[in-house]
């Protein structure tokens, strides 16, 4: 298995890989992406909070009673 690079040619390093409106596009998804992974990681603390809020509660209520 051979894992040697080519290396690139003269011609490739002229153009620019992407262009302005595609780097403006990845902008745009990496800031939504951003946005629903806050949202995600939002929502699991809230149900962690819950969570822990609940189990003590019970724990107390079985260690009292």
């Amino acid at each position: 298995m051979d894992h040697s690079h080519a290396a690139p040619s003269a011609e490739a390093g002229d153009q620019p890989l992407f262009t302005a409106a595609e780097i403006r596009e990845f902008d745009a998804d990496d800031v939504e992406a951003g946005k629903n992974l806050c949202k995600m990681l939002s929502l699991f603390f809230f149900y962690t909070v819950i969570v822990m809020g609940l189990s003590t509660y019970i724990t107390y209520s079985w260690v009292s009673g």
